[in-house]
């Protein structure tokens, strides 16, 4: 399962991380090109960022849905030299053309500016990993994009209302951990490299006080964020 994250905040729309089958995911949406102007990339490991390969060539060469806007890529430092190399490996015209301009975005603090809104840039464990923090509509959301437990993750999601974490790299004795400290109240079991079963893993919560939900993420899974942090799940959306 892909770690990426599709954020929508008012008029403002971004892509967190974008691994495999997440351009097909987009499409499968009904979003176009010009539907997404924003990408954050929690770091480069290639199933985090390696759908932008199939997204800009579509983007430059499509005669169905040919990109006229801008797009803004924004990740640590490095992004500059690793997206480069990812834009020149088959040539400067084949992923990029004079109708729209890709502009990287290093981002050197604990926080990104996107359309006037402020968001948090968190360094995670393990190395060069950095989870997105936001708030709308009165409800708390951490993404974790790549993330070992440890106390600087139990800190992140301290007390949020909807959290999305990599499950992938956690056993279920630490998701549990996780919940447990953090008190999140509702966390997405997301970047699934097993299976995991929801409701074994909600009663062993439970029977350690735990009071919020865990939920194993599925593929367009849909969360409304409500007016008094009360995330909403949805169906996920099929189109």
């Amino acid at each position: 399962m892909a770690s990426s994250v599709l954020v929508e905040l008012g008029n403002t729309r971004l892509v967190y991380d974008f691994g495999r089958g997440i351009a097909h995911r987009l499409v499968g949406l009904g979003l176009r090109q010009d539907d997404i102007e924003h990408i954050v990339l929690s770091h480069f490991h290639p199933d985090h960022l390696s759908d932008l390969i199939p997204y800009l060539h579509a983007a430059a060469w499509s005669q169905i849905d040919p990109r006229s806007k801008d797009l803004h890529i924004y990740g640590p430092v490095g992004l500059e030299v690793q997206l480069m190399r990812l834009l020149s490996l088959f040539g400067p015209s084949t992923l990029s053309r004079e109708h729209f301009e890709v502009h990287l975005h290093e981002i050197h603090t604990d926080q990104l500016v996107i359309d006037d809104r402020v968001l948090g840039f968190v360094d995670l464990p393990p190395a060069d990993n950095h989870g997105l923090t936001f708030a709308a509509g009165g409800t708390t959301v951490v993404l974790t994009g790549d993330s070992s437990f440890h106390e600087q993750e139990v800190a992140c999601l301290q007390g949020v209302d909807l959290a999305v974490i990599d499950a992938g790299h956690l056993d279920d004795d630490e998701i549990l951990e996780l919940a447990v400290h953090s008190r999140a109240a509702l966390i997405v079991c997301s970047h699934l490299y097993r299976e995991l079963d929801e409701a074994e893993l909600n009663a062993m919560a439970s029977a350690r006080d735990y009071e919020g939900r865990l939920i194993v993420g599925q593929d367009l899974m849909v969360f409304d964020l409500g007016s008094q942090g009360r995330p909403v799940q949805r169906r996920p959306a099929v189109r």
